[in-house]
């Protein structure tokens, strides 16, 4: 009688492994897409950018530009690239103070740079010739909407909603004007963003979870009372 050994074929190892090595590379892309998606929104926060210009309207590489938090002090700083652009991210709703130094100019400051939840603020300061007194620019002009990029969404101010025609205000509605944003095809209030499912929506009130234990949605339930006010809105 011939007993095996008990030893795998040589064909049946190299397809495991092969087999192995395929699912890790699937697993390590996946979170790759995962990783790059969750650095690239942002909810909560907002972004100072532009360009800056000498006397002449030629761009300044190589300056600094500072945005100092005027709540805060906390400040982040950045380097305009070859064509003198420049953009900080990561920053909090709030009033800021933005100053550029660059060699062989004068210094610019501007100490009332609006920065909203979603929103890109653009500025353009133009430099003076060194020698001359620093140039304060006050400034409290609207955000511009961002249209060149996805990791900044749109977002309505308290004008727009008060002058909504919509009874009960409910931030659902609202919400509903965003481009990619649409009524669950079951109804009950229940938002689905891009295409993606209700379940994996997330509601909060000043950053305090405002969730249901189940179905994600909010406090209250969609589908009996409201209970976030127009006011929290």
């Amino acid at each position: 009688m011939h007993l095996g050994s008990g030893c795998s074929h040589p064909f049946e190892t190299s397809s495991f492994s092969k087999l192995t090595n395929l699912l890790t590379i699937f697993l390590l892309a996946i979170f790759i897409l995962v990783s790059v998606s969750a650095s690239a929104q942002s909810t909560t926060e907002g972004a100072v950018a532009g360009t800056i210009y000498d006397p002449q309207g030629a761009v300044v590489a190589g300056a600094t530009v500072t945005v100092r938090n005027n709540g805060t002090n906390q400040e982040q700083t950045a380097t305009t690239d070859s064509t003198g652009y420049f953009r900080i991210t990561k920053l909090s709703p709030a009033s800021y103070t933005v100053s550029v130094t660059a060699q062989g100019f004068a210094g610019y400051r501007a100490p009332q740079v609006i920065v909203e939840v979603g929103r890109v603020t653009e500025i353009a300061p133009r430099l003076g010739i060194s020698g001359s007194s620093e140039k304060v620019e006050v400034t409290a002009e609207a955000p511009t909407v961002n249209t060149t990029s996805a990791d900044f969404a749109p977002v309505l101010n308290s004008v727009a909603v008060e002058n909504l025609p919509i009874n009960g205000g409910r931030w659902s509605d609202f919400a509903l004007l965003t481009p990619g944003v649409n009524n669950d095809i079951n109804g009950f209030g229940l938002l689905s963003v891009r295409g993606i499912s209700t379940l994996m929506n997330n509601t909060t009130i000043d950053g305090a979870n405002n969730n249901q234990a189940f179905f994600s949605e909010e406090r209250g339930r969609t589908r009996a009372g409201y209970s976030t006010p127009k006011v929290a809105v």
